[in-house]
């Protein structure tokens, strides 16, 4: 058993190499698990495991009936990983908040916003102004929300938010539901949306700073008010 275990452990490390030294990108076809066995000197059985746990952790796609490809899509691992502390009380959503305000203040960054994207953002603020709908109100917060952490440029913050979208899209709709409960806690967040994207339009870090710090005190403020 120790044997089998160290075999698959060695396949999983001979693909790690190859892409590493880029021998190996994403979107290429991995060899037939015959082929791999044949090759790495090791049993079909090692082969099938270390492209199962390589399945799971992001680094391959299987696809039935065609093949083993490598997609690198790690996000998903970590999305599974965050919704199972979520829903064993591991994380909760004060700790939701903390990620992604850490997050957005990283992702702000005026150098590297698109006039496009900013423009979408905008649209964005302007849709949940005049908008009733709690659910269409929670697509525009994601949508304006993880735009700016696309207009970042930053791969690992895209990645991460992306990882973390089961819990915080049901941080973000709970949330929105408490604010909107009151026509002044809409207007305030609205607020703190317009002069986000004021502070990217006018390039002042600054502005767009004070605009997500304002944004998560409100957030906080509601925390603190369902947790008495």
């Amino acid at each position: 058993m120790e044997r089998q275990q160290k075999a698959y452990k060695g396949v999983i490390d001979y693909f790690k190499k190859k892409i590493l030294d880029g021998e190996l990108r994403p979107g290429e076809k991995l060899p037939p698990e015959r082929d791999i066995a044949e090759r790495l000197n090791v049993s079909r059985n090692s082969v099938r495991e270390a492209i199962r746990i390589m399945d799971m952790t992001g680094a391959i796609s299987s696809q039935q009936g065609s093949g083993n490809y490598i997609t690198c899509e790690f996000q998903k691992s970590l999305a599974e990983t965050m919704t199972m502390m979520f829903a064993m009380d591991q994380i909760d959503y004060r700790q939701i908040s903390q990620i992604r305000q850490a997050l957005e203040c990283l992702a702000f960054a005026i150098e590297n916003a698109t006039d496009g994207q900013i423009e979408e953002m905008e649209k964005a603020v302007k849709e949940l102004d005049r908008s009733q709908d709690d659910v269409k109100n929670a697509a525009l917060d994601k949508k304006l929300h993880y735009t700016l952490a696309q207009a970042s440029g930053n791969i690992l913050v895209q990645d991460f938010l992306e990882a973390c979208s089961g819990v915080i899209d049901s941080f973000i709709h709970d949330m929105r539901a408490e604010i909107l409960r009151t026509e002044e806690r809409k207007n305030l967040l609205n607020e703190c949306h317009k002069k986000l994207i004021e502070g990217l339009k006018e390039k002042n870090k600054a502005k767009g700073l004070e605009a997500l710090e304002h944004h998560f005190t409100l957030i906080n403020e509601i925390l603190e008010e369902r947790e008495r």
